[in-house]
């Protein structure tokens, strides 16, 4: 018979169980859509370069735009599978990677935005979003920070000073 003791514990296996198998799920599915989605972008670049005038292979602007949209997906999406992989191995979501994909997607919209349809408050949006982003990248790099748990602290090595020579020597009186 299980004790109360024994309960917890088995509920504990069993949401890990259920997490690592949603995982292993995303990431097929995201493994698949960029698949789909790597196909789909040598199919528009192919059928890009035969649709200019009288047959020239060049691409027009609005092509060109519809290629970088898509290979910016693209690159998101091997963003995103690479932070779902990190968080399978280490249960650990790096905070770096999530705001670079936020970073490459908000490029992505800035790249293909028709500045016609948006008023010039939607646009100091948009910038606003970038100047945090970038300002928040920068800080992390600066500290050095990239996991969303703080880093454990590195005990004192021997080359490594841990203290001024009067208090190694208080200690050891």
């Amino acid at each position: 018979m299980n004790s109360l003791g024994d309960k917890p514990k088995l509920l504990k296996e069993i949401v890990e169980w259920a997490e690592k198998s949603i995982i292993v799920v995303l990431i097929a599915v995201m493994s698949f859509l960029l698949l789909v989605s790597t196909l789909e972008l040598i199919f528009i670049v192919i059928a890009s370069l035969g649709s200019g005038e009288n047959g020239v292979l060049l691409v027009d602007l609005d092509n060109l735009l519809n290629i970088f949209g898509v290979f910016l997906l693209v690159l998101i999406g091997i963003e995103l599978l690479d932070t779902i992989k990190v968080y399978f191995k280490e249960n650990v979501i790096h905070v770096e990677v999530v705001i670079l994909v936020a970073l490459i997607a908000i490029a992505r919209k800035v790249i293909v935005l028709d500045f016609e349809h948006y008023t010039g408050l939607e646009i100091l949006g948009i910038s606003a979003i970038i100047i945090a982003l970038s300002g928040g990248y920068y800080l992390l790099k600066k500290t050095g920070s990239t996991g969303i748990l703080p880093s454990e602290e590195k005990p004192h090595q021997e080359n490594e000073p841990s203290g001024s020579e009067e208090s190694k020597s208080v200690i050891k009186k």
